[in-house]
């Protein structure tokens, strides 16, 4: 069990209460405080967790109590190990549903242990708020300026005072879930065992309008007001949440300046500004070199016209926060500089030189079956690397591709369309991305998707292959094999499924792509025969016209001979 120090992280500042009374080796209940920092993420705050196991005769045995404590541990594993890009709630949820259908699976099969259900519900203190999370019958309320408000409804049959849901009960998880802003001095009371709701919430509204005394008092006063032999009270008082610049990693970016775009020769932040790569309507790309190491980078600069566009505006910070989080080979990488060395508002990234992909589809010669593959399947990886954190581009396509000279290798460009599906739900159905390379269902409102980025990734890889041209004209497909007959069938095959209209008739994902194409390469034995148009030359000219004269002499001479 957790001391009751204070507790910090990532801003937050915590002070924990435990009590609990239950029958000599009967516990039915464990509750624990959980840092992310000591998970490695430190960005996903804190957890108080509270469960409560439910045996069939309500005698806690060991097999009871070892459930309940492996409940709170693997969710609190689960929820920290998440990736970084998912919300709370969805982290939670993701986290749940594991240990949900492990303890379902446990239930059915263990006869000698008797796992039981168990109820759990979750502080999860992340980014100034607080997530709720509940299955079961344990219960949450909030002790603010001398009030109690329950917080969340429990899971509980009024007959029995079992629960109605669970973890384990059902191979289907139903969560109930809420959020609540919290203030420093906030007290949150997290019980098991307490009893039916009306009553615990009667017994303990006295104890609002008490003086506070610590929370270890308040979690003693607490147990006592609550009836039954086998009860838990877990108290947390907030004593500061974080600062906005601690709780978001891209928020000190949002109160930059936007200054006029530099010209060639000027210096910014120790970076000599030279050439511009690229000018947008939002935005300037300059080449630049930074002085405290001699790196050559490029500096992604807003134009002033980016603040009437708050979607690109959000696409920008979220674009810098994802830069500086990917760790993949095959995607740009941006370099996060220290606040203090940042005087306004831009991205910095290292500079590439080579081509884009749409420079090279336009170059002689065509793009040839090894080449095509390899930079198909380092595509697919980079799309992978990014689905690995939760984050989907939403604008592949050959101009967000660079080959740098020299290396062999790619890296996928522009992250600024790209979102976070658990972080930005709201943003799901805004359109994103080029429209030509934009899956037919995107176009009907409908979320981007693994399976979207398999449509972009199609047309992508159709171009390189076709030399420009898209894979549809103005009233069919067209499919590769009538633009490049000298290509095996497998792959036009591959290219079709990319491209189907409907979702569920493509690739998965992109590493399903990428299988389909290794296995291609592998088994595919089929090589139609390119197809070669003779070059008339004036000589052959000469030659067929000479045949020809010969074989009709030859028939006038036969009748005259008549």
């Amino acid at each position: 069990m957790p001391d009751a120090a204070p507790d910090c992280a990532t801003g937050w500042v915590v002070n924990p209460g435990f009590a609990a009374q239950t029958p000599s080796g009967q516990a039915c209940s464990f509750y624990a405080l959980y840092n992310g920092a000591d998970f490695a993420t430190p960005g996903r705050g804190l957890a108080a967790i509270i469960a409560q196991s439910h045996p069939d005769n309500g005698v806690a045995d060991t097999a009871a109590r070892d459930t309940v404590q492996l409940a709170v541990h693997s969710f609190a594993e689960g929820y920290f190990g998440a990736q970084r890009t998912l919300s709370a709630r969805r982290a939670a949820a993701v986290s749940l549903t594991s240990l949900n259908r492990w303890l379902a699976g446990q239930m059915q099969g263990d006869i000698t242990r008797h796992p039981t259900p168990v109820s759990l519900s979750a502080l999860l203190l992340q980014h100034r708020r607080v997530a709720i999370v509940q299955i079961g019958t344990c219960q949450l309320y909030r002790i603010r300026a001398g009030t109690l408000t329950p917080l969340i409804r429990p899971h509980l049959r009024l007959r029995d005072g079992q629960p109605s849901r669970a973890l384990g009960l059902e191979d289907d998880l139903a969560l109930g879930f809420h959020e609540d802003e919290t203030e420093p001095g906030d007290i949150y009371l997290l019980l098991a065992g307490a009893g039916l709701p009306e009553l615990v919430y009667a017994a303990l509204s006295p104890l609002a309008a008490l003086p506070f005394t610590g929370v270890e008092v308040l979690a003693a006063r607490a147990l006592a007001m609550l009836s039954g032999p086998n009860k838990s009270v877990m108290a947390l008082r907030i004593e500061a949440v974080p600062a906005a610049e601690e709780s978001d990693a891209s928020a000190h970016l949002a109160d930059l300046p936007i200054r006029p775009p530099p010209k060639e020769g000027d210096v910014w932040d120790e970076f000599a500004i030279g050439k511009t790569l690229f000018r947008g309507r939002y935005t300037i790309l300059k080449s630049a070199i930074d002085n405290r190491n001699g790196q050559e980078v490029a500096l992604k600069i807003p134009l002033k016209s980016m603040l009437q566009d708050e979607v690109f505006a959000a696409g920008f910070m979220r674009e810098a926060w994802i830069g500086t989080t990917v760790r993949s080979a095959c995607v740009v990488r941006y370099i996060d500089l220290p606040a203090a060395r940042r005087t306004c508002l831009y991205l910095v990234m290292p500079l590439y030189h080579g081509e884009t992909l749409e420079a090279r589809l336009h170059r002689a010669p065509p793009v040839n079956l090894p080449e095509g593959i390899g930079i198909a399947l380092k595509l697919c990886e980079a799309i992978q690397d990014l689905a690995a954190i939760q984050v989907i581009h939403r604008d592949i396509k050959p101009d967000n591709v660079m080959l740098p000279e020299g290396r062999g290798g790619l890296k996928l460009l522009d992250l600024g369309l790209a979102y976070l599906p658990g972080i930005d739900a709201a943003d799901a159905i805004k359109p994103g991305g080029t429209i030509r390379y934009m899956a037919p269902e995107l176009l009907r409102g409908s979320p981007a998707s693994a399976r979207t980025e398999v449509y972009a990734l199609g047309v992508t890889l159709y171009r390189m292959f076709a030399g420009g041209p898209f894979p549809f004209g103005q009233h069919e497909k067209l499919p590769l094999a009538k633009m490049r007959p000298d290509l095996p069938r497998w792959l036009g095959e591959a290219m079709a499924s990319a491209l189907a209209a409907k979702p569920e008739e493509r690739f998965a994902d992109t590493g399903a792509f990428a299988r389909a194409l290794q296995a291609g390469l592998a088994e595919g034995h089929e090589q139609p025969l390119p197809i070669h148009i003779p070059f008339l030359t004036p000589l052959r000219l000469w030659q067929g016209a000479a045949i020809c004269l010969a074989v009709l002499s030859a028939v006038l001479a036969t009748k005259l001979l008549k």
